[in-house]
């Protein structure tokens, strides 16, 4: 579970090699969001795994909750959303990034 691993790379004229910037889509707020209070030393990606079955999907959660800084430890007290429409985000994030 890499930090790259849905990066593609590209080379330039000169061979230079380089990654793309990927691209997220913007996760709407939903009556069907699931609600959690981030526990100390809980991560994001323990959370992704138990309501996706997927530790990669812990990006979903991030960017729902505006935590956009690369940590994916979750704050203690602080209510997390959890988007239950993963199908239709994941479908947005593989068009933003074709």
């Amino acid at each position: 579970m890499g930090r790259y691993d849905n990066q593609k790379i590209f080379r330039d004229e000169n061979g230079t090699r380089y990654l793309n910037r990927i691209q997220y889509p913007k996760i709407e707020l939903r009556d069907t969001d699931i609600v959690v209070k981030g526990l100390y030393g809980q991560r994001l990606e323990n959370i992704a795994h138990k309501y996706y079955g997927n530790v990669e999907l812990w990006w979903i959660i991030a960017r729902a909750n505006g935590q956009v800084d690369g940590s994916t430890y979750m704050k203690p007290g602080k209510e997390y959303r959890i988007p239950q429409n993963i199908g239709e985000i994941l479908e947005d994030f593989e068009e933003l990034n074709r």
